[in-house]
């Protein structure tokens, strides 16, 4: 009853998609009129816009390597560009400037956005008036400080014209201070667009700090209100003007990663004085709601200020978090004891947690380089900001530490892709060309678990479709446990936040043969793996990663391979299955819409699909642009005049006209490429490529127009739905449904449309709206089998002697639930108590129904009742004694004292025999689950057959103590150390024997570069969403 109102729009927006979508078929249609380029003299680095109408855009461009650059303004959306670079050159020359102009920064007003400013590499800043007409101001930086020796800039959330600016000191010469680091100074001012005073924050504490390292404003930490002003009422009612920044307060104290001369800070009067709030907390960023705070376990102190006796021995790092805006820190409790050496930090999708990823490095243990590799686990911080739960381990990031693939999906709560590292199988399991796979428990047989634990759970977003079926046996699949295998890397999604992560089924069918990798073999499930932010920010060839957009709901795009169980992502060739890969409903289902790798964005609120060629790693150029207007069924191909090497595509910030911009490199014409490629620059030994952008204006270009605004009409409301389509899908506790267009529908939303709020209804708590708590984690492979389906949700201990101490479970401030559950961050499901009977799920004690419920009247009756019983009690005891004086007789009193002494004799005889009988149990028990008696060797008590299915060993010390599980070899040290076995959270075992297991080997993470700050990295191509990874680590100069 409760999707009484979802059920007849849910059958009608299901056959509607079947019948015009994947019912569809049309061949390429091929627009008349090609596209003429816009040249600009170096290659595109970045487009902003400016203005209501997103009408202004400027183009910073740069030869890289070269240092040359130049900054383009068009006023018609991209139409055509002007140079801007004379203008500014000819102004700073007149204001006695000879720096070379390469404009590396642009700012427009919010309230006033024909103010725009331009910060150079050099020492000069520009202001104009009208969009860059006129220059109406050049300013030379205070103290002559450099453009290009920024490390960070940060506007005021609510003062547009307020802005700090981080930067390294002009008399820092590097090769000076090779050990230690490069004084920065912070830069504040309060009129940006304006006179551009500046005030050096450094100078004004007047001594009493030397340097800055990392900053941020305190406001950035109270909830936005549904008017955009910011409310600190729970953060300390913090000032506008307070600044956070970690700082140290004399020269050359800086001078090792994670210093314990740098501290935490506060000021809300520009530091003419401030206080410290973390001594030694060294870099932070603020978060959702919350302060993450790097703390150095060498300081001599703790966060309160207390001397600390361990200090001098301790190394790495602690992570502290605030909810207070920063007043009191909590200890983050990590459920694994790590040496901890950075983290990155990811906001969930409400804006008031965080995902936390903890870096390190994985070793297989074989010969092989490729068999090493870098690593993360996620951590989310469920209900609570301080207490995380293990999600996934062995996450995939670059070598380099630029890229961790972990994704966001847009547009839809609680769903995250990521991809995971695991041992290659053994030649008996499978390989990469999909001729063998699995083995005798892997036979594709009957699921008859495929719809969950029970039939009225509508949110389980497992799948049994497109992948082969399975039985529970699959669980127990393992890819081998050679350790001379290499690594491969396989995608997981979650529905849920990360409470349960599952493989990406490859489609039933393909468009493009050369996309299907699957085996021949029915028998041997096939998956889909797309590559992370990783890839885009690889040095050996970027590869487009993938994208969603909060204004294109239920759509994500990307790059990747279908493979065979056994094999994973690869940067295949063309002809190997490196594809582009399409999914409408967020992820459940995709199909192929590309041969190779493309570059894409989402325009029109998602109603138009436009993407073009990428070289992703080849020599590929492109010579036309596919768009789409109906959700990738259907592609009209729009010829480019000149082909080009394309970079990305890019649009407007909120992604919601019909228009992108399409830029990148011109070609060169070689000998060995055909005259067919319409490349037009001739290859000579002088040769810089230039930069050549195309506009696709759906709305004018005439293979398309006249397209007219659509009615209400053209729009149907799309339930986030169960992968099958037969139910509606419970998120976080609640039912979706999205306004979008319809797929038939030959409109435009525009840019005036305003999307509806989503329309949710609230659903009964179940087992997708939980996770397990710190402490706890799935048991074997996650409750999942092949198909990725439910067949297991409890959760498992982990040992304690493998734990950290978390302060808050020891003071009793957060209660884990003896099911080892809690609610998922930002669930609303109803009535979690049918899960989690003793806690509230979120970290509280739960009170009976009996309980008092702490109002007044009601405390006032319970304390009568209690008087009135105590009376009771002396009156009785009185009449007692009295009688006892007065009225009895020798008779009685002597019977009564003989019946006394029976009754306590029968009571001590009783509480011996249970005594007796509860030690026999207790050693019948000990022995029957443990082996031997207590005292002897200790393993942890997991199931054995799991243990042997997957080739584990178990390991013990001599005094008894618990050392925890290894896949497929002994124990190290280190895992000794550090830390427990965490095994995968899918199908088929993943033993992970050849990384020694799993978190067990997690060293931290090595140091990015030396000392130095974080920094904000975008965890999608540079244009292709808004979403930010935030890094604390040692960073680098």
């Amino acid at each position: 009853m409760r999707h009484r109102h979802f059920i007849p729009v849910f059958i009608f927006g299901l056959l509607l998609s079947l019948c015009l979508v994947y019912g569809k078929t049309c061949s390429k249609s091929i627009a008349t009129n090609a596209l003429k380029p816009i040249k600009t003299s170096a290659p595109i680095v970045d487009l902003t816009w400016a203005g209501t109408e997103d009408l202004v855009v400027f183009a910073m461009t740069r030869n890289l390597g070269l240092g040359s650059g130049g900054t383009w303004r068009s006023q018609n959306g991209g139409d055509s560009f002007f140079d801007l670079t004379p203008k500014l050159n000819s102004s700073m020359a007149k204001a006695g400037g000879n720096d070379s102009v390469t404009v590396t920064s642009i700012f427009s007003q919010k309230s006033a956005p024909n103010n725009v400013v331009f910060i150079g590499s050099g020492s000069y800043i520009w202001l104009s008036k009208d969009f860059g007409d006129t220059i109406s101001r050049v300013v030379r930086t205070p103290g002559h400080w450099r453009g290009s020796n920024i490390r960070s800039m940060k506007l005021h959330p609510t003062r547009d014209n307020w802005l700090l600016v981080l930067v390294r000191r002009p008399s820092c010469r590097p090769l000076d201070y090779a050990q230690m680091e490069c004084p920065h100074d912070l830069f504040l001012t309060q009129d940006l667009f304006g006179s551009m005073d500046w005030v050096n924050l450094t100078a004004n504490a007047h001594g009493k700090l030397a340097g800055f390292v990392d900053f941020d404003w305190g406001i950035n930490a109270c909830p936005t209100t549904t008017a955009g002003t910011r409310n600190c009422s729970k953060k300390g009612d913090m000032a506008e003007t307070m600044v956070m920044a970690t700082m140290y307060a004399k020269p050359g104290d800086y001078d090792q990663p994670w210093d314990p001369d740098v501290h935490f800070v506060m000021s809300s009067n520009l530091f003419k004085s401030f206080e410290t709030h973390v001594p030694c907390g060294n870099m932070f960023e603020i978060v959702g709601e919350g302060i993450y705070i790097a703390y150095s376990n060498s300081c001599p102190v703790d966060v309160q200020g207390n001397k600390r006796r361990d200090s001098s021995t301790s190394k790495g790092i602690t992570l502290y978090t605030s909810a207070d805006g920063g007043l009191t820190f909590d200890q983050a409790c990590l459920p694994v004891a790590l040496k901890q050496e950075g983290y990155e930090l990811m906001e969930t999708h409400d804006g008031k947690g965080a995902v936390v990823v903890v870096d390190f490095v994985s070793d297989s243990g074989s010969s092989s380089s490729a068999s090493s590799g870098s690593a993360s686990s996620m951590y989310t911080a469920g209900p609570h900001h301080a207490v995380f739960s293990l999600s996934l381990t062995n996450v995939h990031r670059s070598d380099f530490g630029f890229g961790t693939d972990l994704t966001r999906i847009e547009g839809i709560p609680g769903f995250f892709m990521a991809n995971q590292m695991l041992p290659a199988p053994s030649a008996a399991v499978g390989n990469s060309n999909g001729n063998s796979g699995g083995n005798s428990n892997n036979n594709g047989g009957t699921n008859s678990n495929s719809g969950g634990d029970n039939s009225s759970n509508s949110k389980n977003k497992n799948n049994d479709n497109d992948s082969a079926g399975g039985t529970d046996s699959d669980l127990d699949v393992d890819y081998g446990t050679d350790s001379d295998n290499d690594i491969i890397v396989e995608s997981r999604i979650t529905f849920n936040g990360g409470g349960r992560w599952q493989r990406v089924p490859a489609p039933k069918t393909f468009n493009n043969p050369q996309c299907n990798r699957c085996s021949s073999d029915s028998s041997i499930p096939c998956f889909l793996h797309l590559n992370g932010p990783s890839a885009w920010n690889s040095f050996s060839g970027a590869l487009p990663s993938l994208y969603s957009s909060a204004s294109a709901p239920g759509l994500v795009i990307g790059t990747g391979n279908v493979a065979p169980l056994g094999a994973g992502l690869n940067e295949f060739t063309i002809t190997d299955g490196l594809c582009t890969w399409l999914s409408t409903d967020g992820g459940s289902t995709w199909r192929d819409v590309g041969v190779g790798a493309y570059i894409y964005e989402f325009a029109d609120w998602g109603g138009v699909i436009v993407m073009a060629r990428h070289p992703g790693g080849t020599s590929a150029v492109a010579s036309s642009v596919l768009v789409s207007l109906d959700y990738g069924s259907c592609w009209t191909e729009v010829p480019l005049t000149e082909a080009m090497t394309v970079e990305n595509i890019r649009i407007e910030p909120d992604g919601q006209r019909p228009r992108v911009i399409v830029h990148g490199r011109g070609c060169r014409v070689e000998p060995t490429r055909s005259s067919t490629s319409k490349c037009g620059q001739s290859a000579s030994s002088g040769y810089r490529p230039e930069g050549l952008m195309y506009v696709v204006d759906v709305e004018q270009n005439e293979a398309f127009s006249p397209l007219p605004n659509c009615k209400a009409s053209d729009r149907v409301p799309w339930t986030v739905s169960t992968p099958d389509g037969v139910s509606a899908a419970c998120v976080l506790g609640n039912t979706i449904q999205i306004q979008r267009r319809r797929a038939d529908a030959s409109c435009l939303n525009g840019a005036g449309y305003v999307r509806p709020a989503p329309i949710t209804e609230r659903c009964p708590c179940t087992q997708e709206d939980v996770e397990c708590d710190f402490g706890w984690m799935r048991p074997s492979a996650g409750g999942v089998n092949m198909g990725g389906n439910r067949t297991v949700d409890t959760c498992t201990a982990l040992p304690e002697s493998r734990m950290q101490t978390c302060p808050l479970i020891r003071d009793k401030k957060y209660m884990v639930s003896s099911t080892g559950k809690r609610l998922l961050h930002a669930d609303v499901c109803n009535d979690a108590s049918v899960i989690i009977p003793d806690t509230d799920g979120m970290g509280n004690a739960r009170k009976s129904p009996s309980s008092p419920s702490g109002s007044g009247a009601k405390k006032k009756h319970t304390w009568a009742k209690a008087v009135l019983g105590i009376l009771s009690v002396v009156l009785i005891l009185g009449a007692s004694v009295a009688w006892w004086a007065l009225l009895s007789t020798s008779r009685q009193r002597d019977l009564i004292m003989d019946l006394t002494e029976s009754v306590v004799s029968f009571l001590i005889g009783v509480a011996l025999l249970a005594k007796e009988k509860a030690e026999a149990i207790y050693l019948f028990l000990w022995t029957r689950f443990h082996g031997g008696r207590p005292g002897d060797v200790l393993v942890p008590s997991y199931d054995a057959d799991h243990l042997h299915s997957h080739g584990a060993a178990a390991a013990a010390r001599e005094d008894g103590t618990s050392l925890g599980l290894v896949h497929g070899r002994g124990m190290t040290e280190e895992e000794e150390v550090l830390g427990y076995f965490q095994p995968l959270s899918d199908g088929f075992g993943n033993g992970m024997s050849g990384f020694g297991g799993g978190i067990g080997e997690e060293m931290g993470g090595a140091m990015r570069g030396g000392t130095g700050g974080a920094f904000n990295l975008p965890t999608s191509a540079p244009g292709m969403g808004g979403v930010k990874m935030f890094t604390l680590d040692g960073g680098g100069q």
